[in-house]
């Protein structure tokens, strides 16, 4: 194998390295952020076994971005809204009965949730030196995912795509996180582990 080879398979070996580090890290962050912020240890992250029709009525996602000038990173929730209240019910007080909350309360609750999770990641990628935007949580129907999931383009030289669910005592959200890098050489620069700051902001 000459060098030119050589190289080529230890760049690709990096990416992969790369891409596997982004998936812990995503996946590791979402279920960190929300034990944290909702106070329940019992929550557990899964490769997703789930599917939500896309025609049920009460499926909804939550989406945020955060862009910088070589990448951007969307994160989502799909949900069906009476999970989102048997979360919801446990971070605002620990009632086990979801019926005390309305679903105003368990939409700003999976706001907050992806709020956090875009925090978190914009927090890593400037402190390996990106400068990044957030956007504001969204929301909305389930059927508009079309609208918010990657696309190949010629615009980024690659892209990450992972999709996991969070579960607690029988109810779910699916989680997906995409990053669209329009730089390939900035990978390695953006994986290297850090020390996230205490973060002492709560669902409200």
């Amino acid at each position: 194998m000459d060098n030119f080879a050589e190289m080529e398979n230890e760049k690709e070996e990096q990416i992969d390295r790369s891409k596997d580090f982004l998936k812990n890290l995503c996946r590791d962050l979402s279920l960190t952020r929300l034990k944290q912020h909702s106070f329940m240890d019992i929550i557990t992250q899964n490769d997703v076994k789930r599917k939500i029709d896309t025609d049920e009525e009460s499926q909804w996602i939550s989406v945020i971005f955060v862009k910088g000038d070589n990448l951007q990173f969307i994160f989502k929730t799909q949900f069906v809204t009476e999970d989102a209240k048997h979360f919801a019910s446990k971070a605002y007080g620990g009632n086990d009965d979801s019926d005390n909350v309305c679903k105003r309360q368990a939409d700003e609750f999976m706001k907050e949730f992806c709020n956090l999770m875009g925090g978190g990641i914009k927090e890593h990628f400037e402190k390996n030196g990106l400068k990044t935007i957030m956007s504001l949580p969204l929301l909305t129907r389930g059927q508009d995912n079309v609208f918010f999931s990657p696309n190949h383009s010629e615009a980024y030289e690659d892209i990450f795509l992972d999709t996991w669910e969070l579960q607690l005592e029988g109810k779910s959200l699916i989680c997906e996180a995409f990053v669209e890098i329009y730089e390939k050489d900035i990978l390695p620069t953006i994986c290297n582990e850090i020390e996230f700051a205490e973060d002492e902001v709560e669902f409200f």
